[in-house]
């Protein structure tokens, strides 16, 4: 089998549990080459010096481009109500970047290392 790139995300299972517990997510083996043109044009989108989208709108964006990116594993609503807040934004973009770029994080490489 070929060694296609994956990549993780975490979100909390019950955020109003009392002890926290994060459930793994990891992208489909196959992400299409379309995926990296949408994920493209929103980050020039967002990195545009002209662009009048306020956060709210990139954080919007970025959540569905996400979903699309896992495959509707989880929805928008579980990002929004489940992902750790302080971390938000970041995770987001990382997982825009390793569609567009290839890059795993150390976490991820790890992950996917005792999965085996």
């Amino acid at each position: 089998m070929a060694k296609l790139k994956r990549n993780i995300i975490q979100l909390v299972e019950d955020p109003k549990a009392n002890e926290i517990k994060l459930q793994t997510y990891l992208t489909p083996h196959f992400i299409s080459f379309e995926i990296v043109y949408e994920a493209m044009d929103l980050i020039d989108d967002i990195e545009d010096e002209n662009s009048t989208m306020k956060p709210r709108e990139i954080a919007d964006r970025l959540m569905d481009m996400v979903v699309k990116i896992y495959d509707n594993q989880f929805t928008v609503k579980d990002l929004k109500e489940r992902m750790h807040a302080p971390d938000g934004m970041n995770a987001l973009r990382e997982q825009v970047i390793f569609i567009t770029q290839g890059q795993q994080t150390e976490e991820t490489r790890n992950f996917i290392q005792n999965m085996k």
